[in-house]
């Protein structure tokens, strides 16, 4: 490949929140389990300091906000003194190199076995079963359950703990706190027409179903300011959940709702994209479910630009399935504002000067991803730029 000029926009300056970005390439949220009793170890703040850049902004892997958000086995959670204090360190080693961090709260729902929660059933919108497996545990792969249908109290005392969870992350150092409400996890649970089977004032109509999530951030917002929140959805997301009826209808009218409260940014993951999928089976299956008229959408509709129309002064963010390559049109454009990587992170620490000269990429090896110890985790080469 040959070098590409500094001028492109994805290397100028963004402001998101409270943070001045110097470039416009993220890191995005990537599980590794390598966070003992939900403890990041220095090995940790290595990690993410090999990826740090000055003026870039890395997005934490997802934090437990609670012990029934998941407490799987390996993943960090942001809700103890201990947790605060590890994770500290690990910002601390990041401002160091001049950038930002970011913590994402992951609330797992249904996807959470009741094994690592001490017997408790897990909990969504409503009493179902993905019907998959959870590896992050201490037995190993073991089967989801069905959950429980929240409880306004237990809809109270999730909400509390993301509060609790948002300022403990800003004691620990955090530039802001990103939610995930996406990728088939408890907010997306929420949001779905298919997962969300309730027919009281969270479930039904969309704005029933987004209920959630807003009242959610609302108290997070009043909680640390609009400047230190962001959200992350998968509007056209297949991942451990069935397609919306609906999509166009559902996530614009919360994206709408979104744009009303000022927050840092939205990350949006492109319909191509899904943990289990190929793109080519991701891309049928949408087209199909378009066709077919069980999802109401065209095919020429299945894109961000819907979702990107409503957010008018809200800084987007994208991510799913882009190199070094593609990253470049849609930030030129307009259409987006920064670029979020996550599994080139992995096995390239210098994505950012590499994408900068036009290098090649190193492949990662999948088997060491959740891996222990520093193997594919801590030793790819930092600075190899060939």
């Amino acid at each position: 490949m040959g070098s590409l000029p500094d001028s492109r926009k994805l290397f100028t300056p963004l402001r998101i929140g409270t943070m001045h970005l110097s470039h416009r390439i993220i890191m995005s949220p990537l599980t590794r389990k390598r966070c003992p009793a939900g403890i990041p170890t220095p090995l940790v703040a290595e990690y993410y300091s090999q990826r740090a850049t000055q003026g870039g902004l890395i997005i934490s892997e997802g934090m437990h906000p609670s012990v029934m958000a998941g407490n799987m086995h390996g993943i960090p959670g942001m809700y103890t003194p201990e947790h605060i204090r590890g994770w500290k360190a690990v910002t601390d080693a990041v401002h160091a190199k001049g950038a930002y961090m970011a913590c994402q709260l992951w609330h797992c729902g249904r996807f959470a076995v009741s094994v690592q929660l001490g017997g408790r059933q897990p909990l969504s919108s409503s009493a179902t079963n993905i019907g998959v497996v959870n590896r992050f545990t201490i037995k190993g792969t073991v089967p989801t359950e069905t959950a429980k249908d929240m409880s306004i109290e237990d809809i109270r005392v999730t909400i509390e703990d993301h509060v609790h969870a948002a300022k403990c992350a800003v004691e620990a150092g955090f530039d802001a706190v990103e939610i995930t409400a996406g990728n088939g996890y408890l907010c997306d649970q929420f949001l779905n027409s298919r997962a969300n089977l309730r027919t009281d004032d969270y479930g039904g109509s969309k704005e029933n179903r987004a209920r959630f999530t807003l009242e959610l951030l609302d108290a997070v917002i009043a909680a640390i300011g609009p400047e230190k929140v962001a959200l992350r959805f998968s509007p056209w997301g297949t991942v451990l959940m069935p397609l919306d009826v609906d999509p166009i209808s559902t996530f614009t009218y919360v994206l709408s709702e979104v744009e009303k409260r000022r927050i840092a940014y939205v990350c949006l993951t492109q319909p191509r994209t899904d943990l289990f999928l190929s793109q080519e089976v991701k891309w049928a299956n949408l087209y199909k479910a378009a066709k077919d008229g069980s999802m109401k959408a065209k095919v020429e509709e299945i894109n961000l630009r819907p979702f990107e129309d409503v957010l008018k002064t809200t800084p987007k963010l994208s991510t799913g399935g882009y190199d070094g390559m593609n990253c470049f049109d849609e930030v030129e454009r307009g259409e987006l504002d920064a670029i979020t990587f996550g599994q080139w992170f992995i096995s390239n620490p210098a994505l950012v000067e590499k994408i900068r000269l036009g290098l090649r990429l190193t492949e990662r090896n999948v088997e060491t991803t959740y891996a222990d110890g520093p193997e594919g985790y801590t030793d790819y080469p930092v600075c190899e730029v060939v």
